[in-house]
């Protein structure tokens, strides 16, 4: 069973997309689990496998988060009742699927009901969902101050309530709280510029690289403008999405933007331009990579990794803590600017500019990460991951 409990957008369903092709080509049965069946059918298709919806803690009250143990708080460890409730409909997912190995990506609900059910597990993702081996859980919002003791504390309750579940069946408890996001095998997904913690407890061989395959899309349909082509990925929630199509706009540029939410944007604040061509549908990245001279986009990692791959400078408008981290790491290492970090109002025009100047550090860093990493192979890190799962999967 492939896992995907926790996080927005589509990224970890692409991940998981992947590795069950690959597992279904190898003649293995596969089923999901997932946050999201409604955004991903059409995505997935009906022939990987059975879809079940993930079990989800319901009215849960978000609050600021500032290490993932506040995140497992907040979606059910915060009381051994709560968990048990929803690691019993893991358990049930599992047994009705007839799973013999669990991959996980950001599903820690699921790592532990695996624990409980003495199935071995995989968990493969980006840094954010992989925290370091340490105790306790690195605090990642660092631009405040935590208050005190709050780490160790936010720590002591996620494990105090999942232990509390692993002594009801006469399982070892977990030593650390750490150790939930490290089953039988984990695969951290992602480059050292990439990584959400900066690289703190990590050593250089446990980074496999991104997972960023290029994915079926329509092909771009660039505007006839003179000026260089940029590609945008936008979300309606970036309230900065108008500010930054006018700059586009106003400096002419050939802009393919991937949209996909554009219809809840208010009329009165959406930009319409010949020189901007929107498309409804996601588009074929390689192909435009090929062609334009900077990306636009929100942060995520694939979108960032296959630009650093072509040499492209980024231009990141996080909207969430996990994209932030990433887009902080990624200016660090020069191959793009992080808007959120930038005091307001933002200069979009003159930013545009400056990341797409041929002779500018942007270009340059990008073009540098390209070669460092011009030898990366996407589907090798797929081929690692489903050798991963089978040497756990029993013998028949």
């Amino acid at each position: 069973m492939l896992a995907w409990e926790l996080g927005a957008n589509l990224g970890h369903a692409t991940r998981l997309r992947s590795v069950a092709l690959a597992l279904r080509a190898r003649g293995h049965r596969v089923s999901l689990a997932l946050r999201d069946v409604v955004g991903t059918r059409e995505f997935l298709g009906a022939a990987l496998g059975p879809v079940f919806q993930a079990p989800l803690l319901l009215n849960n009250v978000s609050q600021p988060a500032w290490s993932m143990a506040d995140i497992l708080l907040s979606c059910g460890f915060e009381s051994a009742r709560t968990l048990g409730g929803l690691a019993e409909a893991w358990e049930n997912l599992l047994a009705v699927s007839g799973c013999d190995v669990l991959l996980a990506d950001h599903s820690p609900t699921a790592l532990l009901a695996a624990r409980l059910a003495k199935v071995p597990a995989v968990h493969v993702g980006a840094g954010f969902f992989i925290p370091p081996r340490q105790t306790p859980l690195p605090i990642f919002r660092d631009w405040a101050s935590a208050p005190d003791s709050h780490a160790a504390l936010a720590d002591a309750r996620a494990l105090a309530s999942a232990n509390a579940l692993l002594a009801a069946r006469a399982a070892p408890p977990l030593p650390r709280l750490c150790d939930l996001f490290y089953p039988e095998q984990t695969l951290l997904c992602g480059w050292p510029e990439l990584d959400h913690y900066a690289g703190a407890g990590r050593a250089a061989t446990d980074y496999l690289g991104p997972d960023c395959e290029f994915q079926p899309g329509v092909a771009p349909a660039w505007p006839e403008s003179p000026g260089p082509r940029v590609f945008a990925y936008l979300r309606a929630m970036n309230p900065e999405h108008t500010e930054l199509l006018r700059a586009l706009d106003a400096l002419g540029c050939a802009t393919e933007c991937f949209f996909p939410d554009r219809g809840l944007v208010n009329a009165a604040a959406r930009v319409e331009s010949r020189h901007i061509h929107y498309s409804a549908q996601p588009v074929d990245m390689q192909h435009v990579l090929s062609e334009c001279a900077l990306v636009v986009c929100h942060a995520g990692q694939a979108t960032v990794a296959q630009a650093m791959r072509a040499g492209v400078p980024c231009l990141m408008l996080p909207t969430q803590t996990e994209q932030f981290l990433l887009a902080r790491q990624a200016q660090r290492f020069g191959v793009g600017i992080n808007a959120a970090s930038l005091a307001r109002p933002v200069d979009y025009r003159a930013l545009i500019a400056e990341l797409m100047r041929p002779d500018g550090a942007h270009v340059a860093g990008a073009r540098a990460m390209a070669a460092k990493y011009k030898h990366f192979n996407p589907p090798q890190l797929t081929a690692q991951i489903v050798a991963a799962a089978e040497s756990l999967a029993p013998v028949r």
